[in-house]
């Protein structure tokens, strides 16, 4: 499971941290406030002069990833929080998400999202969410005629509520992360699928 941001500083010794005030522009805004937390835990007083030449740091940081951000938007927005700081934590990225509910259904993008949150209480609400909705989508396509539209839709408005509702309130709108790879799960869902498509075919 990824570690938090808090649980890489409080890993490090103070040399690996001062390394991220030292070359602020290898690392993101949030690691900068997150060293400078735990270097006061440690019993580090920054006098004013330090202090204001930190945020200045941290405003420079923020405006460059806000230019670097611009060149993507709005087509790639969700691109914006994946960053390559080795500290960051490795999450799979909404737009994994977003496919695995579009492909295969909203409970294989919420098992995803799942794995990026700590709380054990938050997944399962996120599971249940995908089980409760995956279901219900179920239902409304045996009601209706057959459509792979309807397939896509439904599946698709699953997914958006996961990278959306879910993933602001359960791991951060403006979380800074790296994008885990899908391999491992693509290769589970399709494993997992395969019956089921057999079963669809040949029933």
């Amino acid at each position: 499971m990824a570690k938090s941001l808090r649980e890489v500083m409080n890993g490090k010794s103070d040399e690996g941290l001062m390394d991220y005030l030292d070359n602020f522009q290898k690392y993101t805004p949030e690691a900068i406030r997150t060293v400078v937390d735990e270097l006061k835990s440690r019993g580090r007083n920054f006098n004013d002069e330090e202090l204001k030449e930190i945020n200045i740091k941290i405003e420079k940081r923020t405006k460059a990833e806000s230019e670097e951000d611009t060149l993507f938007a709005p087509n790639n927005a969700w691109k914006q929080s994946v960053v390559t700081d080795p500290n960051a934590p490795l999450f799979y990225s909404k737009g994994a998400i977003t496919a695995f509910s579009l492909f295969f259904s909203t409970i294989f993008g919420a098992v995803l999202l799942s794995s990026n949150i700590n709380d054990t209480k938050r997944k399962w609400i996120v599971i249940g969410f995908g089980i409760i909705y995956t279901t219900v989508s179920i239902i409304i396509l045996n009601l209706i005629p057959p459509n792979t539209f309807y397939v896509l839709l439904l599946n698709t408005a699953g997914g958006l509520g996961l990278t959306s509702t879910f993933w602001d309130k359960y791991v951060g709108k403006e979380t800074k992360y790296r994008a885990k790879p899908i391999w491992k799960p693509l290769i589970i869902s399709i494993i997992i699928t395969i019956p089921f498509l057999l079963a669809i075919i040949y029933g």
